[in-house]
């Protein structure tokens, strides 16, 4: 084979790799989610003061699971997804304004540093 011939192979190989594994957006989801419920946890853990009782730990709990079907019911209305084909993008719309926050390829989904800088801004800021 001539030398020409490899690369196109191996771009091509690139390529269809790509598009197979692209995520879909429950997998674009399944990534914003893990991320916001972390920043919950790590606010909820941020608000605490002194030695856990029992009263406070279920109060958590039920924090984290309410605060888990309220980022579903806000990720379902305001976040979307766009696929490329060999690659994806995570949406979100707010106030009429759509930011992307994310890109997926390769089976992965990358979340952009604005997210992580915004969520750790209000972890501070409370």
């Amino acid at each position: 084979m001539k030398k020409n011939q490899i690369t196109i192979a191996i771009i091509s190989l690139i390529i269809l790799v790509a598009v197979v594994s692209n995520p879909n957006q429950d997998r674009h989801k399944e990534v914003i989610k893990n991320k916001l419920i972390t920043y919950l946890q790590k606010s909820i853990k941020k608000g605490q003061t002194g030695p856990k009782d029992d009263l406070e730990e279920a109060g958590q709990v039920l924090g984290l699971m309410l605060g888990g079907m309220i980022v579903d019911n806000i990720l379902d209305n305001f976040m979307s997804t766009d696929n490329y084909v060999v690659f994806s993008t995570t949406k979100i719309t707010w106030e009429g304004e759509t930011k992307i926050i994310g890109i997926g390829a390769f089976g992965n989904v990358f979340i952009t540093k604005e997210l992580d800088e915004s969520l750790n801004k209000g972890l501070l800021e409370n």
